[in-house]
């Protein structure tokens, strides 16, 4: 488990700035598919009998905003990873957070959609075995 514990507190403290990241991926996310449905669409034209890419200019140029996007893409992954959350699924917006659970190592698991963290699971379970966190009288 990473050396990083969160508490509860934490992890709501992080979440607006955490759903502007997560709405930026996913946006990427989008924009890295067209661009790669392009690349592919332009490769499917074929070849001159000398072996060049027919439209190679288009290609060069749809490739290197494919790559400007997946560079920017994976900055915002690093940032977030090295903050010590674990971003296991950017479509739906889902983040796990290390942490403790009544003594147990456990991951908080937030969605973007949530207005606060509330739910956490085991560190071999995922999301399928999401769980309400206890309620506490002062959340730690």
């Amino acid at each position: 488990m990473e050396a990083r514990q969160f508490s509860i507190t934490e992890v709501n403290r992080l979440l607006p700035e955490l759903r502007q990241e997560l709405e930026a991926l996913k946006n990427m996310q989008q924009e890295a598919r067209q661009k790669y449905e392009e690349m592919r669409d332009i490769r499917e034209v074929g070849y001159r009998p000398d072996g060049n890419l027919i439209m190679l200019s288009d290609y060069q140029e749809t490739k290197r905003e494919f790559d400007r996007i997946v560079a920017e893409a994976n900055r915002i992954l690093t940032a977030i990873n090295q903050r010590g959350c674990r971003v296991t699924d950017v479509e739906t917006g889902l983040i796990d957070f290390p942490a403790e659970v009544d003594g147990t190592p456990v991951y908080l698991c937030w969605q973007k959609d949530e207005p606060e963290v509330g739910y956490y699971h085991g560190l071999e379970e995922g999301f399928a075995g999401r769980r309400p966190l206890p309620q506490r009288s002062n959340p730690a």
